[in-house]
């Protein structure tokens, strides 16, 4: 396998593909980041931050799983079949699989250290809970790997990339459009995109009065974190199956 991977590294190191998915998380946590941090902010900052950083991931993560996974996947387009001649598909998809990921885990690993230094740079007040961000952590991994087996898993079985970037794209709008429906959580239950909002742990209230906003814990939702690790396990073997037995 390690010689699968170097095969990998070394048809994709002039791509940039690593560099388009820093360029997607900066533009991520740009925006997530961005704005004036008054008292009221700074005080809650660490727990303002785990209330909107499940919405961020709805709205780019998806994408960047798009953008890897057909990078991957179009770069043996033409020479599939001399490919799979030379290498057991199995170990290609599996290959493939494993380097991409790797890539999709790295940019999420950017993304909590960079929301740690911008914690302590803009000054929110208290103790970093670290044992809230692990929680965190946990529940944007998993989700994040089950859409990204998902999505690559369709894009090595359509030769037009086209087709997968519209079914992400889907995806990803009701995914986003079920975040703004807590009162139908079904809906975001129901779909893969919506479950950084399924497994969402932090809520909040925004006071019209004040203009201040309370940030709470809530019940953690462990049987759809339980159904995400099922479907991973579920998208991994169906997708690499139906690769496998893919007409070349």
């Amino acid at each position: 396998m390690k010689r699968y991977l170097f095969c990998e590294y070394k048809k994709t190191r002039r791509k940039y593909i690593f560099v388009m998915a820093v360029a997607i998380t900066a533009v991520a946590l740009c925006w997530g980041l961005y704005g004036k941090y008054n008292e009221s902010a700074l005080k809650s900052g660490w727990m303002m931050m785990l209330y909107q950083l499940p919405l961020l991931n709805t709205i780019f993560m998806p994408l960047l799983s798009i953008v890897v996974a057909s990078r991957f996947a179009g770069i043996e387009t033409s020479m599939m079949k001399q490919l799979c001649s030379v290498m057991p598909k199995q170990r290609l998809y599996d290959a493939k699989l494993i380097y991409s990921l790797s890539i999709i885990l790295l940019s999420l690993l950017i993304q909590f250290v960079s929301v740690y230094i911008a914690g302590r740079c803009f000054g929110f007040s208290g103790r970093f809970p670290i044992e809230l961000y692990a929680l965190y952590f946990m529940f944007t991994i998993v989700p994040a790997v089950e859409i990204y087996v998902f999505q690559f898993s369709v894009s090595m079985l359509f030769k037009n990339q086209a087709v997968p970037f519209f079914i992400g794209a889907i995806g990803e709008f009701i995914g986003l459009f079920a975040l703004f429906l807590p009162q139908y959580p079904w809906i975001r239950n129901s779909v893969i995109w919506g479950h950084y909002g399924a497994l969402q742990f932090v809520g909040g209230d925004w006071d019209k009065v004040t203009r201040i906003s309370t940030f709470y814990l809530m019940d953690i939702n462990w049987v759809m974190f339980a159904v995400s690790i099922l479907l991973c396990v579920a998208f991994y073997f169906i997708g690499r199956t139906l690769f496998v037995r893919k007409e070349v």
